[in-house]
């Protein structure tokens, strides 16, 4: 077995405001640097030979402060999933301007497409490339988001994407996988 840690970067101001984040790209706030300071010494155990991380600033100073002396790629599918015209609402603000959307994103979440913007469906396909990766190698960190991290979680460990066995991860935490080995 090949052990992989999922890891959602450190909190920004703006998770502290419940806001929908994809392409904007906010530093860590002090919580969220001392999060990652947290997360250092438990990284240390792992022995990772190896740390995948997405492009996004909040992602790479999670890196940077939790595991610095891990190599790492900068990896492009493990962006969040695109929000569209939800980026920056909070579910608050969409609940009272657009209620609709709301209701249909609870109905069918792995189908449901902000308007603009990406289904877990659509996170799935776009990391579908990167399972054998991830399962052919040494301990390995993956830093990234909440919704990616969600999707790859249920595909590494073979579970339909509607799955209710995988929490969310909440800023500065992480999940570990045990997935097969792949060579």
């Amino acid at each position: 077995m090949g052990r992989i840690v999922l890891c959602r970067h450190g909190a920004t101001e703006n998770n502290a405001l419940g806001q929908f984040l994809s392409h904007t790209d906010p530093p860590l706030s002090e919580g969220g640097r001392r999060q990652c300071e947290n997360l250092r010494d438990d990284f240390r155990r792992f022995g990772f030979t190896r740390c995948y991380v997405s492009p996004m600033r909040r992602c790479r100073e999670t890196r940077e402060i939790a595991a610095p002396e891990v190599p790492f790629t900068v990896e492009p599918a493990l962006r969040e999933m695109s929000f569209g015209e939800w980026e920056g609402k909070t579910l608050d603000w969409l609940e009272a301007h657009a209620p609709e959307h709301v209701v249909a994103r609870r109905r069918d979440p792995v189908a449901f497409r902000p308007p603009g913007g990406e289904s877990f469906d659509d996170v799935a396909r776009r990391l579908r490339t990167l399972l054998d990766v991830l399962r052919s190698g040494g301990p390995t960190l993956v830093i990234a988001h909440r919704g990616t991290l969600a999707v790859l979680e249920r595909l590494l460990r073979g579970l339909p994407l509607r799955s209710q066995r995988v929490d969310s991860l909440e800023p500065g935490a992480f999940h570990v996988v045990d997935a097969p080995v792949h060579r």
